[in-house]
């Protein structure tokens, strides 16, 4: 029976910490019953997730969803406001 190899991990991270926030870690880690690193790994991991989450998804509660869909699938209309705002020359645009 052949044993499942996992990913080697090579890389490393490395923080500079007070002793207070390094002991607040230990003993969190601890009671989670997790080392430190995959403690920390664990949860930056998740804070990473969270961060990113506003740009890599989109999440509506069930009630509003069907509004939004409707929304998205009306027709376009043209707002003469926004058409002369955007055929005015920018300050970016090269003179």
């Amino acid at each position: 029976m052949a044993l499942a190899r996992t990913a080697r991990k090579e890389d490393r991270l490395e923080l500079r910490l007070e002793p207070d926030r390094r002991k607040l870690l230990d003993e969190a880690a601890a009671a989670s019953g997790m080392s430190t690193s995959a403690f920390v790994l664990s949860h930056a991991t998740v804070a990473a997730q969270m961060a990113l989450a506003d740009r890599t998804s989109f999440v509506l509660p069930a009630e509003r969803w069907d509004a939004f869909v409707e929304l998205l699938e009306r027709p376009a209309r043209s707002d003469p406001n926004l058409v002369e705002l955007l055929a005015r020359r920018s300050i970016f645009d090269d003179e």
